[in-house]
């Protein structure tokens, strides 16, 4: 009886990188694609070339599986070009564990052979007619070698409260983002490939960076600076893809001509870029340091080589420098007061001439009409601040639809007068 010592290493050569447990067409009975379907992908990260012969799969629900090397030829017809009859694999590829009854012809439904298999891939299987009892779901894989004391998983086996793995969608594998960072939930995405799947060939999820910058997520204190007045900026740089990386730059200039287009003498500042986690997002700051009197476009550019969608790396915010006038400024342009924790709240940035006089910030809707009042007569203390609002009156929540920031300021004999407009979403 074979005795299995479980080594947990760092940094195993032979990793599992893919798994197939939930394939098209039925998943059940003698003949099914459930019955023949099902994979594993490991991948060879080391510099050495290795010999997989001594090596197990194990699902935990029947006793681990010898991984031997292909013999049936029949593979070869549709896949010519991959490499079967051995368990030595070369250094950073892959090879691809199958059922052993992965080229039967009479399999139910039609799902024969469905994989796009690369050249030059290992074929392997195990020594039993499935892999473990048939893979589920919720199987978490270990594959090891008592002889090379190499051992690496695939769902957390050691963390059984993650409830990792789980069902990844009918015909979708589940596929690991980063091979250097160890298996834990957060590390492995159903794959996003057209086909639900890449065996054999790099992971769909392993390069899908997509950082993004919203001008709704940059602000500027003050949100109207006078001449010689820094600025501080924050700009919130998102990441919505599935890949963590701090190699990026965040370029900010100032878009003189509007054209959308950083050109030659209007680069402000590179920001080396900070590490930011998959589904995440960090703040980065910087001082402008006394921006000249009038009116600035900026620009924010997130500049990544590996992002998959480059659409959403640009975004403007204008910055006003003034002089001694009392001004206006709304942000965001579209507030949507739902209680989700984004843009919930107009926030209403003002500067006064000087403190001490009497002081009206109202809303009107598209008509014109008055419907609430902010402030109204007060005598103000304060030359500059912030006021907020949250979609409501004395008659509770507005309808959505656009919207007018007035204010009115009188001090001595002086008057001064400014609106801006916002939009009220859902």
């Amino acid at each position: 009886m074979l005795a299995f010592v479980f080594v947990f290493l760092a940094e195993s050569p032979i990793i599992i990188t893919e798994v197939m447990s939930n394939v098209k067409g039925s998943d059940s009975g003698a003949g099914s694609p459930g019955d023949r379907n099902e994979y594993v992908e490991i991948y060879n990260q080391s510099s050495d070339t290795l010999d997989l012969s001594t090596y197990f799969i194990y699902d935990f629900d029947a006793p681990p599986d010898l991984i031997c090397p292909w013999t049936n030829d029949s593979i070869l017809i549709k896949y010519p070009a991959v490499r079967t009859h051995s368990t030595i694999i070369y250094p950073n590829t892959y090879g691809l564990i199958l059922d052993r009854e992965y080229c039967m012809t009479d399999t139910v439904g039609g799902y024969w052979q469905p994989y796009d298999i690369p050249d030059s891939v290992l074929i392997l299987t195990t020594d039993e007619t499935t892999i473990g009892d048939g893979l589920a779901a919720n199987d978490p894989l270990l594959c090891f070698s008592n002889v090379e004391a190499c051992t690496s998983s695939f769902g957390t086996p050691y963390d059984s409260f993650d409830y990792f793995p789980s069902d990844p969608g009918d015909g979708i594998s589940w596929e690991m983002i980063d091979f250097v960072l160890p298996d834990n939930a957060s590390n492995w995405h159903a794959s996003i490939d057209t086909s639900g799947c890449t065996p054999g060939r790099a992971n769909s999820v392993s390069n899908a960076f997509d950082l993004a910058v919203d001008s709704h997520l940059i602000y500027f204190s003050p949100a109207i600076a006078k001449p010689g007045e820094d600025v501080h900026i924050r700009v919130v740089v998102e990441n919505l893809g599935l890949g963590e990386t701090e190699e990026y730059e965040l370029l900010i200039f100032d878009d003189a001509n509007q054209d959308s287009v950083m050109n030659a003498g209007e680069l402000i500042v590179v920001l080396d870029g900070m590490m930011i986690h998959s589904l995440d997002s960090v703040s980065m700051l910087y001082i402008y340091q006394h921006p000249a009197q009038g009116t600035h476009y900026l620009g924010f550019l997130v500049d990544f080589p590996e992002d998959v969608d480059t659409t959403n790396n640009l975004a403007f915010k204008t910055l006003m420098v003034i002089g001694e006038l009392g001004e206006l400024a709304l942000s965001p342009a579209v507030f949507s007061p739902n209680n989700d924790g984004i843009n919930d709240r107009l926030q209403i940035d003002y500067r006064l001439p000087e403190a001490g006089g009497k002081l009206t910030i109202s809303i009107f809707d598209s008509r014109g009409i008055r419907i609430h009042d902010i402030c109204r007569n007060e005598t103000w203390v304060e030359e500059q601040g912030t006021l907020y609002w949250d979609g409501r009156t004395s008659r509770g929540q507005i309808p959505i639809g656009m919207y007018i920031v007035y204010l009115e300021y009188q001090i001595h004999s002086d008057i001064t007068r400014a609106k801006k407009t916002t939009i009220l979403a859902r």
